[in-house]
């Protein structure tokens, strides 16, 4: 018996197996709800076919979407984070349904975020208990449970996976091993590939961890360390973040809009929430519930009994926690001057995202409130009983939570009809999403794209149109009889990348210069000379994207050799000191 206790305490992969299973046991009722019924869930199925239709199409890069608005191209790449939409799609691809895919992924957003918590808890605490007792927690806080089952936010639920690892690494740089300061990038990397909102808010709360650690920082070696780790950050995210600021260069779309997305002081003030909402048990039917929950009202009474009979080497932890919960679910309130904040923080649209920020830190307290409150049973028996009704009275109340979620009429598990889910993409509403849209485009209600034909326009001049033949990114047709300067609007959505090519009958060949005209809409201007010839439209993508790649790829490998060579070094310098040691 006490062989199968040692080698369970040793062996961190059984600790993984056991929060896995938990992870599985909470993730039951994906597999019975109907995504495309959460508040975005159709637009991620969505999202996921748009991208399987321009790799069907061979139209790399795959930042645009050529089926989505009406066939008219949609950027919906370019802005949403690689990692909720490439992993769900191979996951989905390999099963043959993005459906079950996009709920394997969610599912695994659940237990690695476990993981990592428990990983993360462990290297501060040294304490399995009180770190896997964090992580379950962390697994199952009831805000999560919204996050999925209600508003199914992709990135913001992928983000939980991240956060503690970005924690790890900044605490090992400040306070433990600087040898794992890189867990900074590799978290932050993860983070800003998932869920951009989050990563700002995971930079803010650093930063103020720092400044709480100000002498610690002032160091040589962390700075440099700390150089390093941003530099990689950047350096490998770049193939996501340059082609979006090249995009928002190029013209204004509406998702950097603060009137158009809400993000202004004063609507992010308003989209705060009063004290006593979160406290509510109860999910709301048709909006977001913002519940922290009695367990956690219940955490703060238990924080007062047990913080004397806390060891002081936790102590420090404990508090720094349990500031930055109250400084979070503060933030979530109007009580928090948000008209008053820099634009860059009204991003968040809704301050009660940062709910899942409170939870990430109160949970390592009501975890290590428990373990000392257990210590203070003498009997190792009694003890360990009671620490296993505790989880089985976690488990209880997740179950209870989650069966407020409707289950819908429908429970098989069918695959959605994804033929008409893919008709849907061409010419719903659904599809007519404005965030990623020029703000040109989203004029009058969309009005102009739902009547546009897949034509080309003569917006000044003349010019006789002939022989057009689209098929989604690719497009040709003649022109005849073009007067002087005839400028032409082409029927797709503005973005950079398009690649526009005018042939003349002496087969000399122009590259048009791309504009965004009135309406949102690809426009060029003919040649001064030009009267007929063809014109032949691809979407190829801007050298800046494809340097971004470059960089990101080469960075990547660096990043990796980094980190081999610097676990290399650091083995060599701990043998060389046990060595001394002998």
């Amino acid at each position: 018996m006490k062989d199968i206790k040692e080698y369970i305490n040793n062996n961190k992969w059984i600790k993984y197996l056991i929060i896995s299973i938990i992870g599985i046991i909470v993730s039951i009722p994906l597999f019975w709800i109907q995504i495309k019924e959460t508040d975005d869930g159709w637009f991620h199925l969505i999202r996921l076919i748009g991208l399987d239709n321009s790799i069907q199409d061979s139209s790399f890069p795959f930042l645009i979407a050529p089926y989505l608005c009406r066939n008219f191209g949609y950027s919906i790449n370019v802005f949403y984070p690689p990692i909720v939409t490439y992993v769900p799609y191979i996951i989905g691809a390999i099963l043959g349904s993005f459906n079950i895919g996009l709920k394997i992924f969610t599912s695994l957003t659940i237990i690695f975020s476990g993981i990592f918590m428990y990983n993360f808890v462990n290297e501060v605490t040294k304490n399995d208990k009180i770190s896997f007792l964090a992580a379950f927690v962390y697994m199952v806080i009831p805000y999560r449970f919204e996050v999925i089952y209600n508003r199914f936010a992709i990135g913001e639920f992928t983000a939980f996976v991240f956060i503690p690892i970005v924690f790890q690494g900044l605490y090992n740089l400040l306070n433990g091993d600087r040898k794992k300061h890189f867990y900074i990038a590799i978290g932050a990397i993860g983070l800003l590939l998932s869920h951009t909102i989050s990563t700002l808010y995971t930079a803010l709360f650093c930063a103020i961890y720092v400044i709480y650690n100000i002498k610690k920082f002032f160091n040589k070696d962390v700075i440099k360390k700390c150089i390093v780790n941003v530099v990689f950050i950047l350096l490998v995210s770049a193939f996501f973040i340059i082609p979006m600021f090249e995009f928002k260069g190029q013209a204004k779309y509406s998702i950097f809009e603060p009137t158009i997305m809400k993000t202004s002081g004063k609507y992010t003030q308003r989209n705060a929430i009063e004290l006593w909402q979160l406290l509510k048990d109860k999910g709301e039917k048709n909006g977001v519930s913002f519940v922290v929950g009695v367990p956690t009202l219940v955490m703060f009474f238990i924080s007062i009994l047990a913080y004397k009979h806390i060891d002081k080497t936790k102590r420090n932890f404990w508090i720094e926690n349990f500031i930055f919960g109250i400084l979070s679910l503060f933030m979530c309130t109007k009580a928090f001057p948000w008209l008053h904040m820099p634009q860059i923080l009204c991003n968040i649209q809704y301050p009660w995202r940062l709910i899942g920020f409170a939870m990430f830190f109160f949970a390592p307290v009501f975890a290590i409130n428990i373990y000392y409150l257990l210590e203070l049973i003498k009997k190792e028996k009694i003890k360990k009983i009671v620490y296993i009704i505790v989880i089985a009275i976690i488990l209880v109340f997740t179950i209870l939570r989650l069966s407020i979620y409707p289950v819908p009429g429908n429970t098989s598990l069918d695959e959605i009809d994804e033929k008409s889910l893919r008709e849907d993409s061409k010419i719903s509403h659904l599809s007519l999403i404005r965030d990623y849209l020029p703000l040109n485009a989203i004029l009058k209600q969309h009005t102009y794209m739902i009547y546009r034909t897949d034509n080309v326009y003569v917006l000044d001049g003349e010019a006789t149109i002939k022989n057009e033949d689209k098929d989604e990114l690719n497009m040709t047709f003649d022109i005849i009889d073009a007067s002087k300067n005839s400028v032409l609007e082409l029927p797709y959505i503005f973005y950079p990348g398009y690649n526009v090519i005018l042939k003349q009958d002496n087969e000399i060949s122009t590259n048009l210069y791309t504009e965004e005209s009135k309406n949102g809409f690809l426009k060029v201007t003919l040649p001064e000379d030009v009267k007929k010839g063809t014109i032949t439209i691809k979407y190829t993508g801007t050298t800046i994207e494809k340097i971004s790649y470059i960089i990101s790829a080469f960075s990547l490998i660096g990043f990796i050799s980094y980190i081999i060579y610097y676990k290399n070094k650091t083995k060599k310098e701990d043998l060389n000191i046990d060595e001394r040691k002998n």
